[in-house]
Formats: structure tokens, C-alpha cells, sequence
């Protein structure tokens, strides 16, 4: 599943090739991916605009267009952008053609991305009610969010309406890279420690953008390219395999502390 890192990729990726571009025609081909819009309106705000820059918040891309409106991008598992001319893709859900003769078109095998239109993205957010934005958020805000938190500590990375942009395998580094175990629980950190996983969580994302989010290019420090079964961390450790809110979490016992 597309995490910050996708989307922020996606976001630069939409900035070098489909801005000030006139849009000719909008197709959806699969209607049932729109959200409070239909493909009459979309058409109707589309054609004729361009888009002017990209933004991101959490897992959301917002690509604002010349009048204001912002076609607003949910990624699900599966989905990401494509800028092509001719070819074919059997799995592009939504297509927007440019007077020039290219298409960027949101590319969704499982079809479990979702897209909107909306004037407002503060009030989409709101709606949303997501936390802070993982990369956005100062350390201050941070430790504030930790107060009178009892969970566990991965099923709270991975709340969106905590701190947004996070997902599992995200989670799994930030933890492994701050040396802390995933059922640790959230009131037990002291400002230490919550300072570490703060550091860690922006250090991890921002190499993940460097890398274009490319597991297996990722530095050898880092967990994921060892996430795997029977997978070593990058001590020579044996990974363990667990469940954290339900979710399949690796982790070393050897390195991660239990609070």
C-alpha cells in the first residue's frame, strides 16, 4: 500500500509532467472509484483547466487545478500515476488527456484507490479527521499526542487520525530504527525515547523519499530490505514475525526494547 513516501513521489511526479498543460478530455473508466463527484461534473470542472502544483498531506495527493478545485488522489494498495502518450494500460481508472497528446491516468490494479474533488482541503482533511502530517509535525506537537495514550505503539503509528502518512512497513523501520519493540506501550516512553522515535520517523521517511521508496535499494541499515521470512535484521539477527493490531509486524528481539 502506497505510504508517505509513494505519495510524496507521486506528488513530484505530477509537478515534472502535468502542469500548465490544458486538459482536453477526462475519462473515467471506472466510475465507482469517484467519491462525491461524478464523472459529468468532473468532466465539466476539468476540461478546459490545468494543473498548477501538487500537494500532499499524509497519504493524500491533492493536485489543484487553475480554478481552485483540487482533484484529491487516495492511492489504496495498488494505485499510482502513469504520464504516457500512446500505450495501452489495462488498469488506468481515470484518465486525463492534455491538449499535447499525453495522458496522466491513476493506475489501480485492485481498484481499492479512491478519488474527490473538492474545493477545500482543509475541510477534506477535517472530514478525514487525520492527525498531523508525519513529516509536517514538529516535535513539540509530537509529544503532546503521547499524552494519555495507553495503546500499543504500532497500532498508534498507524492510526491516521494520529499522525497521518504511516503504514506497515513504514511503522516496522521507524520502530526497528529507534530500537523499540511494536507492542511497547505509548505511555511508558519518556521524552527520551519519544524525542528517538520522533527523529527516527523523519529521518526514515525522508531517506525512503531519497530512495524514490524503493525497498531494495534502501541502505543495508535498514530493516526492509531484510523483511522477508527468515529474514535477518541488520545486526545478523533472527526476525521475528508477530501480529500488532492485526497487522503482520517483523521486528529483532535482540535490538527492540519492550517498554
Amino acid at each position: 500500500m502506497p505510504e508517505l513516501p509513494s505519495v510524496e513521489i507521486f506528488k513530484r511526479f505530477l509537478e515534472s509532467t502535468s502542469l500548465k498543460q490544458e486538459i482536453q478530455s477526462v475519462k473515467a473508466n471506472n466510475p465507482e472509484i469517484l467519491m462525491n463527484t461524478s464523472r459529468a461534473e468532473l468532466t465539466d470542472e476539468l476540461r478546459g483547466q490545468e494543473f498548477i502544483q501538487g500537494k500532499r498531506y499524509g497519504k493524500y495527493l491533492f493536485a489543484q487545478l487553475k480554478n481552485n478545485y483540487y482533484l484529491t488522489f487516495h492511492f489504496g494498495m495498488t494505485g499510482y500515476l502513469k504520464y504516457f502518450q500512446k500505450e495501452s494500460h489495462p488498469y488506468i481508472r481515470l484518465q486525463i488527456e492534455f491538449t499535447n497528446g499525453y495522458k496522466l491516468g491513476f493506475d489501480d490494479m485492485r481498484k481499492f484507490g479512491k478519488v474527490w474533488l473538492t474545493r477545500d482541503p482543509e475541510e477534506f482533511l477535517k472530514e478525514k479527521k487525520l492527525g498531523p502530517d508525519a513529516l509536517e509535525i514538529d516535535f513539540k506537537t509530537f509529544k503532546k499526542l503521547f499524552r494519555k495514550r495507553k495503546g500499543q505503539l504500532k497500532p498508534l503509528l498507524l492510526n491516521q487520525n494520529f499522525v497521518a502518512g504511516i503504514g506497515n512497513l513504514y511503522a516496522d523501520e521507524i520502530l526497528y530504527q529507534s530500537g523499540i519493540h511494536p507492542l511497547s506501550k505509548a505511555d511508558k516512553l519518556d521524552e527520551p525515547e519519544l524525542r528517538l522515535l520522533f527523529n527516527e520517523m523523519k529521518r526514515v521517511l525522508n531517506k525512503a523519499i531519497d530512495y524514490e521508496d524503493r525497498i531494495d535499494t534502501l541502505p543495508s541499515s535498514f530493516l526492509l530490505p531484510h523483511r522477508y521470512l527468515n529474514g535477518e535484521c541488520p545486526q545478523g539477527e533472527a526476525l521475528k514475525i508477530i501480529k500488532a493490531g492485526g497487522r503482520t509486524t517483523y521486528f529483532c528481539p535482540e535490538h527492540q526494547k519492550l517498554f
